[in-house]
């Protein structure tokens, strides 16, 4: 079931019409209109307000049990992924060890702020909680398409992935998961993010939600593009040469610019 349909399912439970809980949102009509009928995609934020008001959890907007995991099998496979104990997720984020236990076993289900607090502690977006479950992203297809865009085998990327070759023959035909530290490595291996792997769509709006406000006003400076733009096909080992090139750059810059 879409975003869409499921705000409209809860919206005619709760007797409201699309005047009405648009009004109550702060949101056009049309807009919301749009939104149940998938023809908008509505932020983050817009889909807290129509949470809110009518009085649901979020994430009840974006799954349901029958559709894989859920937001508690998503944190236990990242947090144990990161090596993290309970206890050790419970000081980084302040939420109490109990709370986390019931959230990992589907017993409570997260707000939208606490949401925020887990994906900021183990570096993932929001997203990744509340889109589908890794099992229907196709991660492997996205590996093996990244792969093949970098012109690199099998062979090579398992041997800078510090992985077997079967093992990635496996994920890339969907045969098995990677575990989110064998995604790490080979997320770090072809230059992307892990996040582009985890996102539900491959689209530009999501692939930007999935990075921080920081960087994308970075990505928006003209200067930031145009060294992007000269380095884009560079390799890894290249952009090391270059990078150490500005690293003494900055530290003899007075030296050099006199």
């Amino acid at each position: 079931m879409t975003l869409g349909k499921r705000i409209r399912d809860f919206r005619k439970e709760r007797g409201l019409t699309l005047k009405e809980l648009s009004k109550q949102i702060g949101i056009s009509y049309s807009f919301l209109s749009a939104i149940e009928r998938n023809i908008k995609k509505p932020s983050l934020t817009t889909i807290k307000q129509v949470a809110d008001t009518l009085n649901i959890p979020i994430t009840y907007l974006f799954s349901d049990e029958s559709e894989g995991q859920r937001v508690g099998d998503k944190l236990k496979l990242i947090r144990e992924g990161r090596g993290l104990s309970l206890a050790e997720m419970a000081s980084l984020t302040d939420i109490d060890k109990e709370e986390l236990i019931k959230i990992e076993d589907n017993e409570a289900q997260p707000d939208l702020d606490t949401m925020e607090v887990l994906a900021n502690a183990l570096d993932v977006t929001v997203r990744y909680f509340l889109g589908k479950s890794t099992d229907q992203l196709q991660v492997g297809k996205r590996i093996k398409k990244v792969r093949e865009t970098r012109g690199m085998t099998v062979t090579a990327l398992a041997e800078k992935s510090n992985l077997s070759s079967g093992l990635i023959s496996q994920i890339e035909n969907q045969q098995t998961l990677p575990s989110v530290e064998s995604l790490e490595n080979i997320a770090e291996t072809l230059g992307t993010s892990i996040c582009y792997f985890l996102l539900e769509q491959e689209d530009i709006e999501d692939l930007l939600s999935s990075l921080s406000p920081e960087v994308r006003q970075m990505l928006g400076d003209p200067r930031i593009q145009s060294v992007l733009r000269a380095v884009r096909d560079f390799n890894k080992g290249e952009l090391k040469y270059i990078l150490n090139h500005i690293q003494f750059f900055r530290r003899n810059r007075d030296m050099l610019l006199e």
